[in-house]
């Protein structure tokens, strides 16, 4: 399991950055019209909360089996309170730039959440 959780860090990590530096070039070089300083609160927000949620359910799987469903849809409900929480502080606080932190929110949560079940779901294979 920690094996599994150091792989899984190092690849976000990995993840993070790429995804900063080509939002960065967007944002800064080909659309500087839609720049906005909170940036790097996304993808550092999603990084935190994708951490916890797989360590989580990483230790569930391996507890027991067949409540991992249950868990699985708990931890998913929870992100998605707390994603929704997040956007709508931020909206709240910057209406003006609402399009392209919407944008960026969107493509940095389908990245980690992609991979966040591609992980999961290799790990799961692996303990059977």
């Amino acid at each position: 399991m920690i094996q599994s959780m150091r792989k899984f860090i190092y690849n976000m990590v990995i993840i993070t950055v790429i995804l900063l530096v080509v939002g960065y070039i967007l944002l800064l070089l080909l659309f500087p019209q839609y720049y906005f300083p909170y940036f790097p609160v996304i993808p550092a927000f999603l990084f935190v909360v994708t951490i916890l949620g797989h360590s989580y359910l990483i230790r569930a799987s391996e507890s027991d089996p067949r409540k991992f469903t249950s868990k699985y849809l708990g931890v998913m409900g929870l992100k998605m309170f707390l994603y929704l929480i997040f956007l709508l502080v931020f909206l709240f606080l910057d209406t003006a730039r609402a399009v392209p932190f919407l944008l960026s929110f969107l493509v940095t949560y389908i990245t980690f959440t992609v991979y966040e079940v591609m992980s999961l779901l290799n790990f799961l294979k692996k303990e059977k």
